[in-house]
């Protein structure tokens, strides 16, 4: 059965809209738009801000021709909290209640003043555990995104974030056509100002631990805006174009990005580290994904440096062809977690 809503990913840098129907075996792209903002919604609740995002939400809408007015919201990853961990098998008013009770260690903000999500990812009987996905955001962002998308006369029906969204989407491409039969892969979600980590079981089909860390695309835009008087589309294009490919003469971005990209490395070094303590078999690919992965040579440099091999999460060969798809070939990286949320059951 068709879903009657589409997902809008509100993104500090960037706008996205998907209409996206699961035919079992095969995706159908009805409808999919992404534009880039000149602000950053998050930055500020000012009116003046969430109006012109409205608007400009609007526009995007009308330009989609996206009919549908009720609505899954995506949010920043760097705009909320996650933890994966095990609890005892509990009832869903036992489990929020022993969660409320320990949130604090790992929610930097009172418990009152944030909206839970809790996803129960598998029960394990026997042993009389849970394994859970637990996802937290400040009632005042929440409220932000939501007033935005009221003022664009949509229906919110949902919230979530680009973590939930992204394993969901995993989740049902892996059963459509498994990435691997064992071993594990780790996803790498480079964002804006951060960027997200999820190690997921191929065997079981299931996420075992999501990292979040503050160095994204902008730390990258910054340090070149400060060695060159280029405007921010120049140096976009700079990143997309030549980014860590190490053949332009002109600019060595290679050499003068080599700090952020070392923290960036050394933060997947340790998740993979980690990782080994989580499950006891082999991670066997990295896919990277997000605003970072348009960085030139990106997936090769990153394969080098983690003796990793690294690959662009391309997911065009699980779509059914038609003009959507064939448009959008080549902005899947960019568009994963608004597509995981038009997977919303």
């Amino acid at each position: 059965m068709a879903s009657t809503f589409f997902a809008l990913d509100v993104g500090e840098h960037y706008l996205k809209i998907a209409d996206i129907e699961n035919r079992k075996n095969i995706l159908e792209a009805k409808s999919i738009a992404f534009n880039q903002l000149q602000f950053n919604p998050y930055i500020t609740a000012a009116d003046d801000i969430s109006k012109k995002t409205s608007e400009f939400l609007i526009k995007m809408l009308n330009e989609a021709q996206i009919k549908s007015k009720e609505v899954n919201i995506i949010i920043p990853d760097s705009q909320s909290y996650t933890r994966i961990f095990e609890m005892p098998l509990l009832t869903d008013k036992e489990l929020l209640s022993a969660i409320k009770y320990q949130a604090d260690q790992f929610i930097p903000i009172p418990i009152d003043k944030v909206n839970l999500d809790i996803h129960v990812l598998k029960k394990d009987t026997k042993n009389k555990k849970a394994l859970i996905l637990l996802i937290a955001a400040a009632n005042s962002v929440i409220d932000n995104v939501v007033t935005i998308v009221e003022n664009a006369g949509l229906l919110p029906i949902s919230v979530e974030n680009e973590t939930s969204a992204t394993l969901r989407l995993i989740t049902d491409l892996h059963q459509i056509r498994p990435f691997s039969k064992d071993g594990a892969a780790v996803f790498i979600n480079f964002g804006n100002t951060s960027s997200s980590l999820y190690l997921f079981d191929l065997n079981q089909s299931l996420p075992f631990q999501v990292h979040n860390f503050a160095i994204g695309r902008d730390i990258f835009h910054r340090d070149i805006q400060a060695n060159y008087s280029l405007s921010d589309k120049q140096i976009a294009d700079l990143l997309e174009q030549i980014g860590f490919l190490d053949n332009d003469a002109t600019y060595n971005l290679t050499e003068l990005l080599a700090s952020p990209l070392n923290e960036f490395v050394s933060e997947i070094k340790r998740f993979l580290i980690s990782s080994k303590d989580t499950i006891n078999f082999e991670v066997k690919d990295l896919y990277i994904f997000g605003e970072g992965s348009k960085f030139a040579g990106i997936d090769t440099k990153l394969t080098s440096l983690l003796n990793y091999p690294v690959k662009l999460f391309n997911i065009s060969d699980f779509f059914m062809k038609n003009t959507v798809s064939d448009f959008f070939k080549s902005d899947w990286s960019l568009l994963i977690p608004v597509i995981g949320g038009a997977l919303r059951s």
